[in-house]
């Protein structure tokens, strides 16, 4: 007796796995702007909730502080390291902006006062064209001003994270009241609480590592007295958290500076080749001797997803890649369905379903 054939099923169930990506796709893209303020509170309303975690260890007189106190001292802490870093990279950048002139004229001046082989002469010309026709404080200002919208949207911001904040205490009954039965109730739990640990895990690794970088980075800067160490610190800090190229940008940014600020490419060489060397030690021998195999994911799903989100969302969503990508992994591999995605996503083609 001939088996039936499956192949029109197959074929349909590709087919509509393609049409609910193409609408993904679409609706990330068409509705950015009303969902990026969303996911950036849901990011504050998550530190908060960390926060909330960590103070409620505090106690006074023998008692825990009450959950409104937490929930405030918690929301001020995230508030004031946001206007911190606000202040950080505006105050810079303005004053990069205000001496942009001086540094590209450091760097006409290198490659106008090059010595090198015959045949050079052309390509100093060429060069130096280009350097008078470049200008960098477009560029700067741009990105200036992409800081100043985002700012812009702040009270949209903490009114979403305010409503975050009242919501949280009915999520997980919310949560049990649209499964049917106990087992998916139990199934739901499960899969928030593995996420949660993921997550929680990776952002407090991430966040150690990414600032003894920055920190090691400041003081090697401050030894070759590059100009506006904090700034590239700070950046090469905020960067380590884009997987593979945030790394490299993080260390190209200061080299790149010192080689106008100084007028030397040995400059160039000797900045790059220290930072590299903190980034490797710290990224490659410390992370993952702590970080270990937690998230299990594959790196060309990794730089899959750093190319999408970084398409739909930019900056913002080369932030988010990993943990999302972290969330999609845990959640896939709990449902039949969408296990064969999660078995794509891992890193050795093993999940953790215990």
């Amino acid at each position: 007796m001939d088996q039936p054939d499956t192949r029109p099923f197959k074929v349909e169930r590709i087919a509509s796995w393609f049409v609910i990506l193409a609408i993904l796709i679409f609706c990330l893209n068409y509705f950015s702007n009303f969902l990026q303020p969303i996911v950036i509170a849901v990011m504050i309303w998550y530190g908060v909730y960390e926060l909330k975690r960590i103070l409620a260890k505090l106690k006074i007189k023998g008692k825990a502080l009450p959950n409104w106190l937490l929930t405030l001292f918690a929301f001020l802490i995230i508030f004031l390291i946001s206007i911190g870093i606000f202040e950080i990279l505006t105050s810079n950048l303005e004053l990069i902006i205000k001496k942009s002139p001086e540094y590209a004229e450091n760097f006409k001046n290198m490659i106008s006062g090059l010595q090198t082989l015959d045949g050079f002469q052309d390509i100093q010309q060429r060069i130096v064209s280009r350097a008078k026709e470049f200008d960098v404080q477009p560029l700067l200002t741009g990105f200036l001003n992409s800081l100043t919208n985002i700012a812009g949207n702040t009270i949209v911001i903490i009114i979403y994270v305010a409503f975050l904040l009242v919501e949280e205490k009915y999520f997980s009954k919310k949560l049990h009241a649209v499964t049917s039965n106990s087992e998916k109730q139990e199934k739901v739990d499960v899969v928030m609480d593995q996420v949660t640990q993921a997550i929680r895990k990776y952002i407090s690794v991430k966040t150690q590592m990414s600032l003894l970088t920055g920190v090691l980075s400041y003081v090697l800067l401050l030894l070759f007295d590059v100009d506006f160490p904090v700034l590239w610190a700070f950046l090469i800090f905020l960067l380590n958290f884009i997987p593979y190229i945030g790394s490299f940008i993080a260390t190209a940014l200061p080299s790149v500076f010192a080689m106008f600020q100084f007028q030397s490419f040995a400059m160039l060489f000797w900045v790059f080749i220290v930072i590299q060397a903190v980034q490797l030690l710290v990224g490659n021998v410390l992370e993952p001797k702590i970080m270990g195999r937690t998230l299990n994911l594959s790196p060309l799903g990794v730089m899959l997803a750093l190319t999408f989100w970084g398409v739909i969302w930019g900056i913002l969503g080369m932030f988010l890649s990993v943990p999302i990508t972290s969330v999609m992994l845990i959640t896939f591999s709990r449902f039949e369905s969408t296990r064969f995605i999660a078995v794509w996503l891992s890193e050795t083609g093993e999940l953790d379903n215990s």
